[in-house]
């Protein structure tokens, strides 16, 4: 069970609601509100006003991408921030009573879950990363177009046949140029190569979970196997009340690392050794396919957090 540690200190939390448009700023101590315009002029000035207050944390939501520009301007100014996930405040505000919503409640809880939650500042990674990122998120969003459309031609009229093939092989060229500047981008960077390579050496992983685990993941190597199990949702959990004890489930954690981790994980359950030998293990046992398949999951993910930590390659004998 994970330690809950209240965090005691004098200096305030800034809880930051963020819009398209503008900030809602909050200290939890002095309960000072701001309205900053999101551009970057005024952020550099909210971060030098900001920087005054001594904050222990500035939190904000993940909002899709308009929290980016205030990330930038507080690392510039060498402010602790974190941006956290916005249902886990609003179960917060729920489970304090909290109904009503508009910007100023929700700055002032982002505030305080920053303060009882124990959330740690995360540094905004480096350009290259970001760029890295936004091109992995757009290969996803491709193939799910990709996946749509051909549903879509099962049952679609004869009429709009061929546009939809049309739309399915212009998806297929554009998944085809993502791929080669991933590849490309991966290639100039020693690091990043050298780390898909280390990847790679493990049978059932490919380049898509290679660039995945490099752009999503960076934290692969530096923790705990239980904790980067946690963070990307493939570790069961408890469901027990007095003396019933309820079926463990996988919940939360990174969508976007857990979805292409488990597709790899299909295939290395037929095809690395290691898995599949746990894989038939399992089955063996009565687990059920999709329950043992998790399960591998997660093993993978373990072999390739020790691989990362020790930057050693893959070993049948050892993993």
């Amino acid at each position: 069970m994970k330690k809950i540690e209240l965090t005691q200190t004098q200096n305030p939390f800034i809880g930051i609601d963020v819009s398209k448009d503008n900030l809602e700023v909050i200290n939890d101590l002095s309960l000072h509100r701001t309205v900053c315009p999101n551009k970057m002029r005024d952020l550099d000035r909210l971060a030098k006003d900001l920087k005054k207050a001594s904050p222990e944390l500035i939190v904000m939501e993940a909002t899709g991408g308009y929290e980016t520009l205030a990330a930038t301007a507080f690392t510039k100014a060498g402010l602790p921030f974190a941006i956290v996930f916005p249902r886990r405040v609003r179960q917060l505000a729920h489970g304090l009573g909290i109904v009503a919503k508009n910007d100023e409640i929700d700055a002032r809880v982002i505030a305080y879950y920053g303060r009882v939650a124990n959330i740690k500042p995360k540094p905004l990674e480096s350009n290259e990363l970001r760029e890295l990122q936004a091109l992995t998120t757009r290969r996803t969003q491709l193939v799910e177009m990709r996946l749509m459309e051909e549903n879509r031609l099962d049952t679609a009229h004869p009429s709009i046949r061929k546009a939809i093939k049309e739309h399915i092989a212009w998806l297929c060229r554009q998944i085809q140029k993502m791929d080669a500047e991933i590849n490309s981008r991966i290639e100039r960077s020693e690091t990043w190569n050298e780390k898909r390579k280390l990847l790679m050496s493990v049978p059932g992983v490919g380049s898509v979970l290679a660039s995945t685990l490099i752009t999503e993941l960076p934290e692969l190597g530096l923790l705990s196997n239980r904790k980067i199990a946690a963070l990307v949702g493939v570790a069961p959990f408890d469901r027990d009340t007095g003396k019933s004890r309820g079926t463990r489930f996988c919940k939360g954690g990174r969508n976007s690392v857990r979805r292409v981790l488990y597709m790899a994980t299909l295939s290395a359950a037929r095809f690395n050794p290691v898995i599949k030998t746990f894989y038939d293990r399992l089955c063996e046992k009565g687990k059920r396919k999709k329950v043992a398949h998790i399960a591998c999951a997660r093993k993978m993910l373990v072999i390739l957090n020790a691989m990362s930590r020790d930057n050693l390659s893959f070993e049948p004998s050892t993993a």
